[in-house]
């Protein structure tokens, strides 16, 4: 297996757990509220990812704060974005948004990087996104708008994009270590908005751990989610190029919805299955595309 395929096998894998976390979260909002679980969730990943790895490399002070930037964009804003987001959208605007990021990045990447778009690979990212328009959408012609939702959603998406930028400026130093670094630089930075959302919600109840469903959902979202998930990703980065890890994103709706329909018993209908087909269309066209880029 070359590097590019082990790259692309382990953003799939990053797209299952990624996936199956949108029925987790689901059932672990009702009792603990959204800025708490995210600190909760990497502050456990950050503990284990210590653990095991116990050696710290010596940063200079740009990789430093390299580091920095990438925990705050990449889990303290944009888990903050989203989640509150989602207490004033939908969350059918909130993951159409968020399935904007490989269009964003390409955009912002050929800005960047100086290079005449591939009018195929902005046709295929198109194609995808309108697979999961379908697929979110199920057959709904109406999508309610809700400003303020819809725009902390544009901030996630493009806190993801530039953790993308970020993330690449750190690929001379061990990726395992990396993860580590970054899940704990950002669990710490999300202590302040915790702590200002416990004036307004009031301080979480521990005994909510009592329930060993809701535990073990939390365990997982701490682990395979968060831990295995970011260092996967973050390696796809590596091995397979941006643009194409960046391109899963599109398949974490049609995992969501073969859980959702597993677990939650919530059977995918013909727009749903059509959506996801456009989906698998579109990322084919795109990566196809992105060979064809010409620099200027």
């Amino acid at each position: 297996m070359n590097d590019k395929s082990l790259g692309i096998l382990l953003m799939f894998l990053t797209v299952i757990f990624w996936g199956v976390s949108f029925v987790a979260t689901k059932i672990i909002l009702v009792y603990i509220p959204p800025i708490t679980l995210g600190f909760i969730r990497f502050a456990i990943a950050a503990l284990i990812l210590i653990v095991l790895i116990r050696t710290f490399p010596s940063y200079s002070k740009k990789d430093f704060l390299n580091l920095v930037f990438a925990g705050f964009l990449g889990i303290t804003s944009y888990f903050i974005f989203e989640n509150v987001a989602l207490e004033y959208t939908t969350a059918t605007n909130a993951a159409l948004i968020a399935a904007t990021v490989p269009l964003f990045y390409m955009i912002v990447s050929d800005l960047v990087e100086r290079r005449i778009p591939s009018k195929i690979q902005y046709f295929g990212s198109l194609i995808g996104l309108f697979g999961v328009s379908v697929l979110i959408l199920n057959g709904r012609l109406i999508l309610e708008l809700n400003p303020i939702g819809d725009l902390l959603m544009i901030g996630a998406v493009l806190s993801w994009v530039l953790y993308t930028f970020v993330i690449q400026k750190l690929e001379k130093h061990d990726n395992l270590k990396v993860t580590r670094d970054i899940t704990l630089i950002g669990a710490l930075l999300s202590v302040p908005f915790m702590l200002i959302e416990f004036g307004s919600k009031g301080a979480l109840d521990l005994g909510v751990f009592l329930n060993l469903p809701l535990t073990l959902a939390v365990l997982y979202l701490a682990i395979f989610c968060s831990a295995i998930a970011y260092l996967f990703w973050n390696r796809s980065i590596r091995l397979a190029g941006a643009s194409t890890t960046n391109n899963g994103i599109y398949f974490i709706p049609i995992v969501a919805m073969i859980a959702d329909s597993i677990i939650l018993k919530n059977i995918p209908n013909f727009y749903a299955i059509f959506g996801a087909i456009l989906v698998l269309f579109g990322v084919y066209i795109s990566e196809k595309g992105d060979k064809l880029k010409i620099k200027f």
